[in-house]
């Protein structure tokens, strides 16, 4: 298993805890256990610099006031896994952006760096000691896509 495995097993184990069943929830809470630690040091590494969430909270702020409005708020679009706002003038964003980013170029270039650095991280393989689950004891309520994300601690029966 490499870490993105884990990733993705910590991110799906974490999905289905709140189902229910004895042997379910001792198997979940059991692999968590044995994933904390690969997961904590993984979040550790992509922890951005302050100098970076200085940068992101300016930004933030710029999109926010650039953004279009409904009844006050700003809206936004999800892509992806993130979600971003929806901006109504975009060249008057740009121009007050490309400042910030000149002033926070380090940060930005310290930022691409460590996320190449950890996208590789991320390839590494790692011995995790999983518990295994009987299929037999997977909860009724649970989706297919719940399924696939913890399929590594799951044991078919024959």
């Amino acid at each position: 298993m490499n870490k993105q495995d884990a990733l993705n097993l910590w991110n799906g184990l974490h999905a289905v805890s709140g189902l229910k069943g004895a042997k379910w929830s001792y198997g979940v809470a059991k692999n968590i256990n044995n994933l904390k630690s690969e997961i904590e040091a993984l979040q550790k590494s992509i922890t951005p610099s302050k100098e970076f969430s200085e940068y992101n909270n300016k930004r933030l702020a710029l999109a926010q006031k650039y953004a279009i409005k409904k009844e006050g708020n700003p809206q936004t679009v999800k892509i992806g896994n993130t979600e971003e706002y929806l901006i109504k003038d975009k060249n008057k964003f740009n121009k007050e952006l490309k400042p910030l980013q000149k002033e926070y170029q380090k940060a930005l270039d310290e930022r691409e760096k460590q996320m190449k650095e950890f996208e590789e991280i991320l390839k590494e393989e790692i011995k995790i000691d999983l518990h295994m689950v009987d299929s037999d004891n997977i909860p009724e309520e649970i989706t297919p896509a719940q399924v696939t994300a913890v399929m590594p601690i799951i044991r078919e029966k024959k």
